[in-house]
């Protein structure tokens, strides 16, 4: 089976991604991406997939996840009601090849480098370990970025691979998606799409891009990432739009017009049909989470 291939695009002023995920329920479905990532779960249980693991979760759960280690959190089906009480509060914390290397070039933090390459496997650290770093964790999304930002990652980092509980997850025989020979089409064009997707994009756009047919590029694309263009070019915008709600007090209109619909109608309809709530019924339910 083939996994979607996530590309996650981190600033050039920043070598980390420290974020919130606040929503209804995990809705990313099987993936990967090139980028090392710590998920820290605040609220929430279910069911965790990391390569060929399959195990339950709930809050308390700090796992970190290999570059193109195939992954996913599946919650609990109660989270499908869309009750007030039950949504998903989760760190998430990723980084690149950039940072490891980095990492890697000083003596004194190679239990962290080795910690690392362990992380191909997938890790779940203990319940002593995610809770002595619970507070640094959950402090990280709104932390400023500089000197003591990094420590906080730093330090984190320090006292996971120091952690002599931790069970890997995947099991030795799993083999990794091999992005590169594998993929490189697709994820040269899920590249050009996360450049481009808040403009207007049609199928004739990309497919010429990449010197193929419409049908053959819409095949191939089906086939490599189990969505259409316009899904996945859909999803996209809706994904950032519910950032945009939940994080800034831009107007609908705005966030419609800034994620790349030219009509509100259009907006509306695609968001509910992926969120299952309109954009006014998500703000208010970020509202009533945080």
């Amino acid at each position: 089976m083939e996994m979607l291939y996530e590309k996650v695009s981190i600033a050039p002023e920043s070598l980390v991604i420290t974020r919130w995920n606040k929503s209804q329920h995990f809705m990313m479905p099987m993936h990967f991406h090139d980028e090392y990532e710590i998920i820290y779960i605040e609220e929430s249980y279910g069911t965790r997939y990391v390569g060929d693991s399959i195990e339950p979760f709930q809050e308390g759960d700090l796992v970190l996840v290999g570059s193109k280690l195939p992954h996913t959190w599946q919650s609990n089906e109660i989270f499908m009601k869309k009750l007030p009480t039950h949504a998903v509060k989760a760190v998430v914390i990723q980084f690149g090849s950039d940072f490891f290397e980095q990492i890697n070039r000083f003596p004194d933090l190679q239990h962290i480098s080795n910690m690392l390459k362990l992380a191909q496997r997938g890790i779940a650290f203990s319940n002593k370990i995610a809770l002595k770093n619970r507070k640094a964790l959950i402090q990280l999304p709104d932390a400023k970025h500089g000197f003591h930002r990094l420590m906080s990652i730093l330090t984190i980092l320090h006292n996971l691979a120091s952690d002599r509980n931790y069970s890997l997850l995947a099991s030795s025989a799993f083999q990794n998606i091999d992005k590169e020979s594998s993929l490189n089409r697709v994820t040269q064009t899920l590249d050009f799409i996360a450049k481009n997707y808040t403009q207007k994009l049609t199928l004739d756009d990309i497919a010429g891009k990449f010197n193929m047919s419409i049908s053959a590029f819409s095949n191939y694309f089906k086939r490599k990432t189990g969505k259409t263009v316009i899904n996945y070019i859909n999803e996209l915008r809706i994904s950032e739009a519910c950032k945009l709600l939940s994080q800034t007090d831009k107007s609908i209109a705005e966030v419609a017009f800034e994620c790349g619909f030219n009509n509100i109608s259009n907006f509306n309809r695609t968001f509910k049909g992926i969120t299952s709530k309109t954009p006014k019924e998500y703000r208010q339910l970020w509202s009533n989470i945080t």
